[in-house]
């Protein structure tokens, strides 16, 4: 068999974070924004208006992220910060952390799989496929992802690696050495599939895995590295695998 252990990232590789993302931060605002609204007479804003603008500052300080000029709290703190300026909505020291605590604490609960995603995992199961998944992230964050996906009795908790309790983050070989560790995998044999071409496919490349580009944000490459298959969707990727595997769909 071409592979036996096939981990996922989580993020946009099973579910579309973009989705959660967008449902949980409006969630997130209107909670807050209600209870600011009965304490005083403050603006009228619509979520959406103000999800959009939130989005933009997103898009516009995540290279100074990327390029550590900023932390992640300071990346998180501003981009709430200028969101809240730009629509007259008065904020305070504090109130960055608290709105990404509560975004955190409902997330999950917006997560939903990719159609196919149970039935993918179901083949590779029975096919006696070792899976895993390794993510950046907080650990309760990711395994309450997890337990919302319903994926479970294919992914056991104790095959979800995370960075924040790995110690390590990806690109970096470490984590994907731990992965083997944990799940007992072989590297010659061992298969990632992620959508983040530096952090995943680069990443599992230089690990001594092979990879499978998820490319459904169009993202270019930033290197020569080869993947396995390059893909655009989940159902392309399942086929993929199903069809390489010698596995029915």
């Amino acid at each position: 068999m071409r592979w036996n252990t096939v981990c996922f990232d989580l993020d946009n590789t099973l579910f579309s974070h973009e989705e959660a993302f967008e449902r949980a931060i409006q969630y997130t605002f209107q909670s807050l924004y209600k209870n600011r609204r009965n304490k005083g007479k403050i603006p009228d804003v619509d979520v959406k208006d103000w999800f959009q603008t939130f989005k933009t500052n997103c898009d516009y300080y995540w290279d100074d992220f990327e390029n550590n000029k900023l932390t992640r709290e300071e990346y998180r703190k501003i981009r709430f910060d200028e969101t809240m300026k730009a629509f007259g909505l008065p904020f305070q020291e504090g109130d960055a952390k608290q709105f990404h605590d509560q975004y955190e604490a409902v997330v999950a609960r917006f997560s939903l799989p990719f159609n196919g995603l149970h039935h993918l995992l179901s083949c590779l199961r029975q096919a006696g496929i070792r899976l895993g998944i390794i993510t950046n992230g907080k650990k309760e964050t990711q395994t309450e992802k997890l337990k919302q996906l319903d994926v479970e009795k294919y992914i056991p908790l104790s095959h979800l690696i995370v960075s924040e309790e790995a110690g390590v983050e990806k690109p970096n070989k470490e984590i994907f050495d731990q992965a083997l560790h944990k799940i007992n995998g072989e590297r010659k044999y061992a298969l990632f599939i992620g959508d983040s071409w530096d952090l995943d496919v680069k990443g599992a490349i230089h690990a001594g895995w092979e990879a499978v580009f998820l490319n459904t944000r169009k993202e270019h490459k930033t290197s020569s590295e080869t993947p396995a298959a390059e893909c655009y969707s989940f159902q392309e990727t399942s086929d993929f695998l199903l069809e390489s595997l010698h596995l029915k769909g």
